[in-house]
């Protein structure tokens, strides 16, 4: 590589990594794996770039692996499937512990200890760590719901009691096909949370009356029980499904 001793430049190398990586440690394990592009800088002229198996002079590098990136996004579709990570826990844990979690969130009874007992099939002795795992699972399947929920018009929250209220059997069903899909088909959780906010705006809920109330909006009553609202952004009287077309963002 040369020496400031003969006179020859040194080879000075930066590397960084473009893409995705996973890395994962159960009971002293590990294991890492790596996707994406290589880059990979010099500052000796003369010097090859190795990047994808493919000598590049380095004055040249960066285009090359602009064309790469390029052409990496269009062949990629856009998803909302969930991450790496949160996938490669899905796929590693018992198909049986995992569906009976879910039945068990949807029913309310998802505690620390069926989390745990959730991730058992990952290979942790330590109680602790299997809650922890847990918990982050649970907290980056919450943030993609979250992402749906919203863009249907709801707040995590709010939608999840409504999806259940609704339909508890269905919630099950749409929840687990998202679930089984790693996030790549949300149709039928969709579908799922429009019927649940249509079944939201009855007048017998009076939490959400008494909401739109505060929020300068005139409340009535329908025939079928249902609400018809009036004020702010609507001057005639609007039903409550119209009412979804002003607050879902897709």
């Amino acid at each position: 590589m040369g020496s400031q001793q003969d006179g020859e430049p040194t080879m000075h190398y930066q590397s960084s990594q473009s893409g995705v990586s996973s890395h994962k440690i159960v009971d002293g394990k590990e294991s890492t794996s790596v996707s994406g592009v290589t880059r990979v800088t010099t500052r000796s002229k003369e010097a090859g770039v190795m990047i994808g198996g493919v000598s590049v002079h380095p004055d040249e590098a960066q285009a090359f692996i602009d064309e790469i990136e390029g052409e990496q996004a269009q062949d990629e579709p856009q998803t909302e499937s969930f991450d790496l990570g949160t996938t490669q826990v899905l796929d590693d844990m018992d198909k049986g512990n995992l569906a009976n979690a879910v039945n068990l969130a949807i029913d309310g009874k998802l505690d620390d200890e069926a989390m745990a007992k959730a991730v058992s099939s990952l290979g942790f002795t330590d109680e602790e760590s299997a809650k922890e795992v847990a918990r982050n699972l649970t907290s980056a399947l919450s943030e993609k719901f979250s992402v749906i929920a919203e863009e249907e018009g709801f707040d995590l929250q709010t939608a999840w009691d409504a999806m259940i209220a609704w339909n508890k059997v269905e919630a099950k069903s749409a929840v687990h096909d998202w679930m089984n899909t790693r996030g790549q088909d949300s149709g039928r959780l969709r579908e799922a949370l429009r019927e649940a906010w249509n079944n939201y705006g009855k007048a017998d809920n009076t939490e959400l009356i008494q909401v739109l109330e505060e929020d300068g909006y005139d409340v009535r009553r329908t025939a079928g029980g249902g609400i018809v609202l009036k004020g702010n952004e609507f001057s005639d009287w609007t039903t409550w499904r119209e009412v979804r077309e002003t607050f879902k963002k897709v």
